[in-house]
């Protein structure tokens, strides 16, 4: 099937799901069958140490709709989605976890919502089947979300989404980036929406991706922001603070100077002359890393992928 003829691609990431990839695909087909006849499942090996790569690779040889990568090895969930999506050649995408956690009966439930005007749709979760230290990491999460960046949606990290070949040809997932999906899509200026989806309890296998929990969500979210607000122009950032710190070590400095000069010594001042000496350093290392972010920025020409593939159906090492 060409490129062009192609529909909707599904994404599935996975790491040692050999229990539940046959009961996937026997989901998924019927379900991307009702939706259109022209459509392809990507299987995305994010370098499984079980049998989950040859299971790939022998469906996509057995049925021409499927087409399987595995990566070398494991490179996270952020660059497993970006090898699929960067394969995926339908005018729609969804994404689903390989865990049988969500329904993939619903993927015609989100492809509305796209026919509705949004460019992104992402799963709720509402009631979740999870352990309850799970739910409640993840409700603080968004909570979280919804307080720093005004995005009303209460289950960003959804595995479970659907977008348009625009929105997914934008997105870069290396790294936490993954999570932050509808933020992504949100700020490039995407219609980013939600509805309710059914989630059911993991029947096989246990949870190997999005185990990341606190701080280091807190990190990535931090990282994602700084992304966002300094994107064109990442060493503002630096020279901003660069800037506040100097100024601050000067008028310390000049405060002392002045009293030197009345009083001929700086009226046991020592550790605030330490302070402002550092401060001064501190703002000109800032300032400069500054003008480094601006050039190094300037001069890039492109970015590696952050993952190499194993071998890929139709392209055989």
């Amino acid at each position: 099937m060409s490129a062009a003829a192609i529909d909707l691609s599904l994404v599935v990431p996975m790491f040692n799901e050999e229990d539940n990839l046959t009961a996937l695909l026997a989901d998924c087909l019927p379900a991307l069958e009702r939706v259109t006849a022209r459509f392809e499942i990507v299987l995305v090996d994010d370098g499984s140490t079980d049998r989950t790569a040859e299971q790939a690779r022998r469906a996509a040889l057995a049925d021409p709709r499927i087409r399987a990568l595995s990566l070398r090895r494991r490179f996270g969930k952020g660059a497993a989605l970006a090898a699929g999506l960067a394969r995926a050649r339908g005018a729609r995408v969804v994404t689903i976890d390989a865990d049988l956690q969500e329904d993939p009966a619903q993927i015609g439930l989100l492809l509305a919502a796209l026919d509705e005007g949004l460019d992104l749709v992402s799963g709720w979760r509402r009631h979740r089947a999870d352990p309850l230290s799970k739910r409640i990491s993840s409700r603080l999460f968004n909570a979280l979300l919804r307080l720093v960046t005004g995005l009303e949606l209460r289950d960003v990290n959804c595995g479970f989404k659907a977008m348009t070949r625009d929105v997914a040809g934008d997105l870069n997932l290396l790294g936490g980036r993954f999570r932050f999906i509808p933020l992504l899509a949100h700020w490039w200026g995407y219609r980013v929406g939600e509805r309710e989806i059914s989630h059911r309890p993991r029947r096989r296998g246990v949870s190997r991706f999005g185990n990341e929990r606190f701080p280091g969500v807190l990190i990535d979210l931090l990282t994602m922001l700084c992304l966002i607000r300094f994107h064109s122009r990442p060493g503002h950032l630096f020279v901003a603070a660069g800037a506040v710190s100097g100024i601050a070590g000067f008028g310390i400095c000049a405060y002392l100077t002045a009293l030197f000069i009345q009083f001929g010594n700086v009226q046991h001042r020592h550790p605030l002359l330490a302070l402002g000496v550092l401060l001064l350093i501190i703002g000109v290392q800032l300032v400069a890393t500054g003008f480094l972010g601006e050039w190094l920025a300037y001069e890039r020409r492109g970015q590696e992928p952050g993952y190499r593939v194993r071998w890929e159906t139709g392209r055989e090492e």
